[in-house]
């Protein structure tokens, strides 16, 4: 059985480039959060990575569940507005991401 970090990032020794972030669509998602400092809506996000609502839906469900990203409901008159933001675990995990990265692809600049 593998031995778990400290960070619940998953298992000690594990290969490089942690699997939850490493995929294309949550690579994006992170890397375009992570931009600015506030918190972006569902739909804007879904327009600029050019994603339909499902596969957006399901990404942001596996970042949530990691406590990557946090999305937080609400209604504006009646209509749902869905905002996402990084967490501060997320930005840690996605900065260490990055160093693995950098230690993978030879002549990576800083």
């Amino acid at each position: 059985m593998a031995q778990t970090s400290n960070d619940g990032a998953g298992p000690v020794g594990q290969d490089l480039l942690l699997p939850l972030i490493h995929g294309r669509v949550r690579l994006l998602v992170l890397s375009f959060l992570l931009r600015g400092k506030r918190a972006v809506s569902f739909t804007a996000l879904r327009d600029e990575l050019k994603l339909t609502d499902g596969t957006l839906s399901a990404h942001l469900s596996k970042l949530e569940q990691g406590k990557l990203v946090i999305q937080e409901k609400r209604f504006v008159g009646k209509r749902p507005l869905t905002m996402v933001k990084v967490t501060a675990r997320g930005r840690r995990l996605f900065r260490q991401y990055v160093a693995e990265l950098r230690q993978v692809i030879p002549g990576l600049g800083e």
